[in-house]
Formats: C-alpha cells, sequence, structure tokens
C-alpha cells in the first residue's frame, strides 16, 4: 500500500494491520505513542485515560488544542487518530486504570503512559495476567527511561521502587522521545524485528546527550 512504502522493508505491515495495542494514559507520553502507531498502520490502537485536557497539558501532549480544554482526553484523541489514518480502529475508553481494571478487547501489547507509580503497577499486573507484553516508559525534566517487560523478565518492582508525589518538570521533546523508543519497541515485537529491551533498562539524559544501558 502507497501510504507506507517508506516503511515496508522496515516491519511487517500485515502484522501491524493485524495487531492491538493498548494505550494507558494519553498525555505527554501516551500522546506521541499513538500517533507515530496510527501513522504506522497498527490495526487497533485503544486509548484508555480518565482525564479531560488542561491548559498545563498543551506544552507536551500533541494531539490537543486550546479549544479542546475540559474535554475528555481519549475521545479528543481518537478523533484526531481517525483524522490522521483512517484505515485504522480506534476504542477510546475513560477509565481509570484500577486493582478492578479489565477490558473484553484482544491486545497484543500494552504501552505505558502513565504518570502514577501505583497505577504502573497495576497496568504491570494487568499486562502479565493476560500474557501480554507491558512496554514502560517515564520522564521528568530533562531525563527519561524504557524498558520491555514480560513474563521472562525483571519487574517494575525490582528496579523503581519510588517516585516524587509532585507534579514533574517535563519537556515536550523529552516525552517525544521517550515515546518514539517505545513505539519502537512495539512496532519491532509486533513485527519480530530485532533485540527488544529485555532485563535492559534504557536511560537517557537530553542535558548530556547519553543513553546508558542498566541491565536489570
Amino acid at each position: 500500500m502507497e501510504r507506507y512504502l517508506r516503511q515496508k522493508e522496515l516491519v511487517c505491515q500485515e502484522c501491524l494491520k493485524n495487531s492491538s495495542v493498548l494505550i494507558a494514559g494519553v498525555g505527554g507520553l501516551g500522546g506521541f505513542s499513538s500517533l507515530y502507531l496510527a501513522l504506522a498502520g497498527v490495526g487497533t490502537i485503544i486509548l484508555v485515560d480518565q482525564d479531560v485536557v488542561e491548559v498545563s497539558n498543551l506544552n507536551r501532549q500533541v494531539l490537543y488544542r486550546k479549544e479542546d480544554i475540559g474535554r475528555d482526553k481519549v475521545y479528543v484523541a481518537a478523533k484526531r487518530l481517525r483524522e490522521i489514518n483512517p484505515e485504522i480502529n480506534v476504542i477510546p475508553i475513560k477509565k481509570r486504570i484500577s486493582e478492578e481494571f479489565d477490558i473484553p478487547h484482544r491486545v497484543d501489547v500494552v504501552i505505558d503512559g502513565m504518570d502514577n507509580l501505583e497505577g504502573r503497577f497495576i497496568l504491570q499486573e494487568f499486562s502479565l495476567r493476560r500474557e501480554i507484553p507491558y512496554i514502560f516508559g517515564a520522564v521528568e525534566g530533562y531525563m527519561g527511561m524504557v524498558t520491555f517487560i514480560d513474563k521472562t523478565t525483571k519487574k517494575l518492582q525490582d528496579f523503581f521502587t519510588k517516585i516524587s508525589q509532585k507534579a514533574p518538570q517535563v519537556l515536550g521533546a523529552t516525552a517525544g522521545m521517550i515515546a518514539s523508543l517505545q513505539t519502537l519497541e512495539a512496532m519491532k515485537y509486533l513485527s519480530g524485528k530485532g533485540d527488544l529491551l529485555r532485563n535492559r533498562l534504557l536511560i537517557y539524559d537530553a542535558l548530556s546527550t547519553n543513553f546508558m544501558e542498566v541491565k536489570l
């Protein structure tokens, strides 16, 4: 298909078309991830978020505009993604990630776009319970980190025990960098390409323009 001509030798396009990706949190991380997955032609994108668009989101959350303030993020995001690529299926779910979280849809991989540790632990357990790979990503300031978690790897609790309770300072470009890495991990997994970040935590420091890999 002409739309995907420039990536046809890099990914399994049919694999992407037949895949379903859940993105939990459609903010600075999840917005970028959903955008790139939509552009790449992932067949079904499931968006989960309970928040509305706020003014302070607009410095880094690429799917929203000033006129969206006060609207539910998942529905605004779903509309934008459908406009960007009408060929894909976007399922918006306005729901909090809680202990009871579950959905009836098939999911092939989960991307973490959340901003609180409790929700991340719950999301990870949801993924592992259903034997779905979970791609962790987090940003604060000029720093970001990414790893790939499944039943064969270390878990969040093994290396990530606490996070600041105050709202972090975040640059849109840092969120975009980490979300891009998460998206690449998802596309590699769905296409059966390359080496994934299993038991490897990739840390990005934008101030020094350095990547550091920590073996888990």
